[in-house]
C-alpha cells in the first residue's frame, strides 16, 4: 500500500515537472510586444500601419506573437521614445528623429527645404539613403530599425497674413517641428517658435504665433484647418520618422520570425506610412479650402528666389557634417539624385 502510495506521488511530480517544462517552452517561444508611440490612438499610423502590421504577425505567426499599442505617449513622451526601444521599456519605437536633437544629424538631411515633394517620396529617399550610407546605418546602430518614413512636406499656414515671397516671412513668428527647421526660418526672416503639436491650434488661434509650418496632413488630424487662412505650398522641409525594435527581443525572434518581420516592414512599410500621410494631406488641404482658406503654391519661377534666400542653410548642413566626420556633400548629392529617380 505504501509503495502504491510513493508511485502514486512520484506520477504526480512527473505530471507538474512536464506540465512546467511544457510551459517554459510555450513561453519562449510566444512573444507579446509592447509597441509605444506619440501620435493619437486614432492617428492612420496607429489604426493602418502598426496595427496591420502587428495584426499580420499574429496571424502568421499562428498568434504566437502577439502586442499592445501605447499611443499618446502612453509610455514616455515622443523624445524619449527611442531611447525607450533601447532599453527594452517598449520592444517597438516609432516617434519623428528631430526629437531627439543631434542624434540622427544624417537623416536631417530630408529636413532641408525642396527635397521631398510627397510623403511616398520622401520615404522611398530615407530607405535608400538609409541602406546605401553605413554612416546612417550607424546612428541606428544601438536598436533594429525595423523601417524610415516621412511626413507629408512641411508647408507654410497663418492665419492673417499671405506670404508668397520670402520677404512676406520676416518677422513672422512661426511655429518649427526640429532645429534644422529654425535655422530654415531664421534663414527667411521669421521667427522660430518651438512646441508641441497639440499646442499649435491654441496659439495661433490665439495669436501667440502668426502661423506654423506642418504637413498638411496636420490641418486634418489636428483640426488645424479651423485656424488656417492662408496656405503657401513650397515643400519647405519634410520630418522623418523611425520604427525601431529592441535589439534584444529582436534577437529572440527565430530565423523565419525575423524574415516574416523584415517582409512586412521596410521599404514597404516606409510607402505604406507615407501614403497615410499624403491622403491626409489632402484632406486636410480640403476640408481648409471648404473653410476658405486661400492657397498659394510657389512655382517654379519663384522658386529660384527661395533657393537663393536658404542656399546658406544647405552650405551649413554639408559643412556641420563634413565637421562631424560624415560624409555630408556626398549624401546631399546622393539625395539630389534620388530625388529625381524616385519621382
Amino acid at each position: 500500500m505504501l509503495r502504491n502510495h510513493y508511485l502514486l506521488i512520484g506520477f504526480v511530480w512527473l505530471f507538474i515537472l512536464s506540465a512546467c517544462s511544457q510551459g517554459i517552452a510555450l513561453t519562449e517561444s510566444d512573444h507579446h510586444l509592447v509597441i509605444s508611440h506619440f501620435l493619437p490612438g486614432s492617428h492612420p499610423i496607429q489604426t493602418d500601419i502598426l496595427k496591420e502590421i502587428g495584426d499580420e504577425w499574429t496571424e502568421e505567426s499562428n498568434h504566437s506573437i502577439t502586442y499592445d499599442l501605447y499611443p499618446s505617449n502612453a509610455l514616455g513622451n515622443a523624445g524619449s521614445q527611442y531611447d525607450m526601444a533601447v532599453t527594452g521599456e517598449a520592444d517597438i519605437a516609432l516617434s519623428v528623429h528631430g526629437y531627439s536633437p543631434g542624434r540622427f544629424s544624417l537623416v536631417s538631411i530630408l529636413e532641408l527645404p525642396f527635397f521631398a515633394e510627397s510623403a511616398v517620396h520622401g520615404s522611398k529617399i530615407i530607405e535608400h539613403l538609409f541602406h546605401e550610407f553605413p554612416s546612417i546605418q550607424k546612428q541606428h546602430d544601438d536598436s533594429v530599425p525595423l523601417f524610415l518614413f516621412t511626413a507629408d512636406p512641411a508647408q507654410l499656414v497663418t492665419k492673417t497674413k499671405r506670404i508668397k515671397s520670402p520677404e512676406d516671412v520676416k518677422g513672422l513668428r512661426i511655429r518649427s517641428p526640429s532645429p534644422l527647421a529654425n535655422e530654415i526660418l531664421e534663414a527667411l526672416g521669421a521667427v522660430p517658435v518651438s512646441m508641441p503639436m497639440g499646442d499649435v491650434y491654441e496659439s495661433m488661434e490665439r495669436g501667440v504665433i502668426d502661423g506654423a509650418m506642418i504637413p498638411l496632413e496636420a490641418l486634418y488630424n489636428y483640426n488645424l484647418h479651423e485656424v488656417t487662412n492662408y496656405i503657401t505650398i513650397g515643400n519647405f522641409s519634410t520630418t522623418p520618422f523611425f520604427a525601431v525594435m529592441n535589439k534584444h527581443k529582436y534577437n529572440q525572434f527565430s530565423k523565419s520570425e525575423k524574415s516574416m518581420i523584415h517582409e512586412s516592414t521596410g521599404l514597404e512599410a516606409a510607402i505604406k506610412s507615407g501614403e497615410v500621410f499624403d491622403q491626409d494631406g489632402r484632406k486636410g488641404r480640403n476640408l481648409a479650402e471648404e473653410n476658405g482658406a486661400k492657397v498659394y503654391e510657389v512655382d517654379k519661377i519663384q522658386i529660384g528666389e527661395w533657393n537663393a534666400a536658404l542656399k546658406p542653410v544647405f552650405e551649413t548642413w554639408i559643412e556641420e557634417m563634413e565637421k562631424e566626420g560624415y560624409p555630408g556633400r556626398e549624401i546631399y548629392h546622393r539625395a539630389l539624385e534620388l530625388k529625381e529617380e524616385l519621382r
